[in-house]
């Protein structure tokens, strides 16, 4: 009994000591919070623009620059706070251990912040894979709804097997889990097979059908996720670059913030539960008057305000 609670004091404390405080979201932190907040600056495996670790923190500064209103709900959002726990310390270079400490904080997150709606901001999308695999331990996600220009489903890498472009691949090898794909236009031979050999659990809204089916939009996206508990991942360079040139990855001919937003909206409104949400692979290094990071705090901003207006406290 003795060695139990000592190692579960152990990994409370270390949980917590894996942090470091920063800026908070939105210059407004209470610990009561139903928004709970925290920054994983991972950069381990990005192979083409670096500058991803230092995400967070610019969407926080961002944050506490431009006003907390919802253009979708008409409401200000100046009476919600936020419980910002701060970043995750990672160890350079150690890809093993950078993993781990995710799941550890995660793991401590959910346990001591039961019921909370749960925000990460990358870092890059890696972030996801350690995330979910821990989300999964406490509660059954149906659909892992993604927005992002590439789909990370390559079986490998650039000789690796887990980087930031086989995420959703070793997520689907080892979880029983369904991808619900929006804004994706930038596939490998070996994703385009894989797709096509789990039509069963990936379906894919490319932008060519966003804005075609712009009127049915709705049907499209309800007919996937209706009634469906899901964890939503969004990738900044699902924007078009001339909307999010901050990125480590940019890919021409994608979606502009409104048809993401009302993507967004209709996910939100299609979900019974949204588990977790993370946004990932801003990149300040390659910004333009923080245009990625701005646009990146107003989409958390909107999706608190979708989420209080459908929790009826806005």
């Amino acid at each position: 009994m003795f060695k139990e609670e000592l190692t579960w004091w152990f990994e409370i404390v270390t949980w917590k000591h894996l942090l470091c405080n920063t800026k908070v979201f939105g210059c407004c932190n209470d610990e009561r919070s139903d928004y709970l907040i925290i920054g994983l600056p991972l950069e381990i495996s990005t192979t083409y623009k670096t500058g991803t670790r230092f995400a967070p923190n610019r969407i926080r500064e961002a944050s506490c620059n431009i006003e907390c209103f919802s253009l979708q709900t008409w409401t200000s959002l100046e009476n919600i706070c936020f419980n910002d726990l701060g970043d995750v310390v990672f160890s350079p270079g150690d890809i093993t251990s950078s993993l781990n400490s995710i799941e550890l904080v995660v793991k401590g997150i959910l346990e001591e912040y039961p019921n909370k709606q749960y925000f990460f901001i990358g870092g890059e999308h890696l972030i996801t894979y350690p995330i979910v695999k821990t989300f999964t331990n406490y509660e059954n996600i149906d659909v892992l709804v993604v927005f992002d220009a590439h789909t990370d489903l390559r079986y490998e890498y650039l000789g690796s097997r887990i980087n930031h472009a086989t995420v959703f691949r070793r997520l689907l090898e080892e979880l029983s889990l369904n991808i619900l794909y929006i804004g994706s236009r930038a596939l490998s031979l070996d994703e385009l097979s894989f797709i096509d050999e789990h039509r069963d659990v990936i379906k894919l809204i490319d932008p060519y059908t966003l804005y075609s089916a712009e009127e049915n939009l709705s049907s499209i996206i309800r007919s996937y996720i209706s009634g469906k508990k899901i964890y939503l991942s969004i990738d900044m360079d699902v924007f078009d670059p001339g909307y999010a040139p901050g990125v480590s990855n940019p890919e021409p001919l994608g979606i502009d913030p409104f048809i993401f937003l009302r993507s967004v909206k209709c996910v939100m409104e299609s979900a019974s539960r949204i588990i977790g949400i993370d946004i990932v692979e801003v990149n300040p290094l390659m910004d333009v008057n923080d245009i990625t990071s701005l646009l990146a705090s107003k989409i958390i901003f909107e999706i608190i305000a979708l989420i209080s207006r459908k929790h009826g406290t806005i």
